[in-house]
């Protein structure tokens, strides 16, 4: 089983994923932290939801100092997308609506 550490790089604030995306394949393990410690937030896509244990929060708030690991459970295609940013606020309006067997890791302000 593969593991990818997606590194969230703070610019001033706006988070850059370290990876534009990752294979969703059943076993397989991502984990998200941030490059200086800080805490950010993530927004998950339905799909992207229904693919991870622990199934994450639609907002999912990444702790300062802290690191996340999710498992994929699963290897269809789906509309996997998981946006970043700084906080709260910042949750997209839309997720993308393309269907792939990757999780698309999308930075927004």
């Amino acid at each position: 089983m593969a593991h990818t550490d997606v590194t969230l790089i703070n610019d001033v604030g706006f988070y850059v994923p370290s990876a534009a995306s990752v294979p969703v394949v059943s076993g397989d393990t991502i984990s998200f932290a941030t490059s200086d410690g800080s805490a950010a937030s993530l927004f998950f896509s339905p799909d992207a939801i229904s693919a991870l244990s622990p199934a994450p929060e639609k907002a999912f708030t990444l702790a300062a100092r802290a690191s996340e690991t999710f498992k994929f459970t699963k290897s269809t295609k789906g509309s996997y997308s998981v946006f970043v940013g700084s906080n709260g606020d910042s949750a997209p309006a839309n997720f993308p609506k393309e269907v792939s067997q990757s999780l698309i890791l999308v930075p927004c302000s």
